[in-house]
């Protein structure tokens, strides 16, 4: 009898008498090996379901990746406003020397008023101080209309700023 007690409990010996490793862990405790077994596929099931929610709140967060390519997260959207906020400027902004945007616009209006202050000869400074004060009311009068559509589009602002 010792000898089968000593190649049972090696789990899988040489010879007929050995029981197999697995036939001994079900015959020394049944219970444990049937819980071990329909536990270890549940386990592994509830993982890797944890895995696929942990990557989906990584990917509703971060996105695919760093930037704005492919597919956006919440942390991109400050990038993304951004982004867009200095594509808006560029494009309102523009280039006195290229002629692009606000600025072109702007240079082009003062060349052509200077122009047309020099043409007067004598009068030259009246009509130059008329066009300053004419340019610098449309500014003032833009400037606010775009700061009352500003307020307006932002919640609680209007009443900080009394309008």
């Amino acid at each position: 009898m010792a000898a089968s007690e000593t190649s049972a409990s090696d789990g899988g010996g040489s010879g007929d008498t050995s029981i197999p490793g697995v036939l001994y862990r079900f015959a020394s405790a049944p219970q444990g090996f049937i819980l071990g077994a329909l536990l270890e596929p549940l386990i592994s099931g509830v993982d890797s379901l944890v895995t696929q929610v942990l990557d989906l709140i990584v990917l509703v967060f971060q996105g695919d990746g760093p930037g704005l390519v492919g597919t956006l997260g919440l942390a991109d959207i400050p990038l993304f406003i951004g982004d867009t906020l200095i594509g808006v400027g560029s494009a309102l902004g523009g280039s006195a020397i290229g002629g692009t945007g606000i600025l072109g616009i702007v240079d082009t209006i003062i060349d052509a008023l200077v122009s047309f202050a020099t043409i007067g000869g004598p009068l030259a400074p009246i009509i130059l101080a008329g066009e300053v004060v004419l340019v610098v009311y449309t500014v003032a009068f833009i400037g606010q209309r775009i700061i009352l559509v500003i307020a307006d589009a932002v919640p609680g602002l209007a009443g900080i700023l009394g309008t």
